[in-house]
C-alpha cells in the first residue's frame, strides 16, 4: 500500500506542467503568510514558491512542497534539465533526484547525477560537486553508496578498510587505508578546472604509517608530505617537508570556474 503511494504521488509529480514558470514570478497570500517566486501552490495553511523560473512546486500529501535545482545544474543541463520527483512517507515530503523512503523518512539528492542510499535507520545522500559536472556535463558519472556494519558512505570509488567505509567526492580522487585509518584524498577543484580529464593520478606514500596522496610527494625520514596540484612541488629542509603550489586557477578553464562561483552562492 504504501509503495503505491509512493508512486502515485511520484506520478502526479511528474504529470506536473510547469506552466506558472513561463508567465513569471508572481506573490501570494494566506493567512497574513506572503510567499513570491514562481509557481506558488497553497496547501489551505502556507503557501510556497519556488524561487527560481526551473523550480517546481506541488502540494503532496496535503503539503506544499517547492524545489528548486542548483544554478550550476541548470547551466550544465539547460533546457534537458530532468524533471526531479517527490516522495512521501510518515507526513514526511522530500523532492529532487533518486529520491529514497526508508526508515520512515524520505530524502533526495539536489542533482541527476547524485545518490541516496539507506541503512541503519538513516539516509545518506551525495551530489557529485559542480566541478565533476564542469568536467563532465550531462554525462557525469553516477556516484554509488557501499555499506559496511551500521556505516554506510556514498560518493565514487567507495572503499573498505580499516573496519570503516568511505568514499571520493570526485572520480579521480583515491582512498587509502593504514590498517588502522581510512583517508580519502581528491584533487583540488581548481586543479580539476585547471588540468580536465588529463589530471594526472594521485599518488600516495606513507607518512608516520598513515597515508598521504597528493603530487610530487616527498619523503624525510618517516614523514612525507605532497603537493595538492601537478605544478606543486615539495622540497626538504632542516629534516621537514615543506610544499608549495602556484595557483591552478591561472590555468584553469573559465566555465568551469563560473559554475565552481555559482555552486558557492547556492550555499546557503
Amino acid at each position: 500500500m504504501l509503495a503505491s503511494l509512493v508512486s502515485m504521488m511520484t506520478a502526479a509529480w511528474l504529470m506536473a506542467a510547469p506552466t506558472e514558470a513561463a508567465a513569471g514570478p508572481t506573490c501570494r497570500s494566506i493567512d497574513g503568510h506572503v510567499a513570491c517566486g514562481y509557481q506558488c501552490k497553497s496547501d489551505g495553511q502556507r503557501v510556497r514558491c519556488a524561487q527560481t523560473p526551473q523550480g517546481s512546486c506541488q502540494v503532496i500529501d496535503g503539503q506544499a512542497i517547492c524545489f528548486d535545482p542548483p544554478a550550476y545544474i541548470v547551466r550544465v543541463y539547460g533546457s534537458a534539465l530532468p524533471t526531479p520527483e517527490c516522495k512521501t512517507i510518515d507526513g514526511q515530503v522530500a523532492c529532487g533526484y533518486q529520491c529514497v523512503t526508508q526508515f520512515g523518512k524520505v530524502q533526495c539528492a539536489r542533482t541527476p547525477a547524485g545518490i541516496c542510499g539507506g541503512r541503519n535507520g538513516e539516509i545518506v545522500c551525495f551530489d557529485p560537486p559542480p566541478e565533476v559536472y564542469a568536467l563532465y556535463g550531462r554525462e557525469a558519472p553516477r556516484a554509488e553508496c557501499k555499506g559496511y556494519g551500521s556505516d554506510l558512505a556514498c560518493g565514487y570509488k567507495c572503499t573498505v578498510g580499516s573496519g570503516k567505509v568511505a568514499c571520493n567526492t570526485t572520480p579521480m580522487g583515491v582512498c587509502k587505508s593504514d590498517g588502522l585509518q581510512l583517508k580519502c584524498f581528491d584533487p583540488p577543484a581548481q586543479a580539476i578546472c585547471a588540468w580536465g580529464k588529463s589530471l594526472p593520478p594521485l599518488e600516495c606514500q606513507s607518512s608516520d604509517g598513515h597515508p598521504v596522496c597528493g603530487y610530487g610527494c616527498v619523503k624525510a625520514y618517516a614523514r612525507a608530505a605532497c603537493a595538492s596540484t601537478p605544478k606543486g612541488m615539495c622540497k626538504v629542509f632542516d629534516s621537514e617537508v615543506h610544499c608549495f603550489d602556484p595557483p591552478a586557477a591561472q590555468d584553469a578553464d573559465a566555465e568551469c570556474l563560473k559554475l565552481i562561483g555559482m555552486a558557492t552562492l547556492d550555499t546557503p
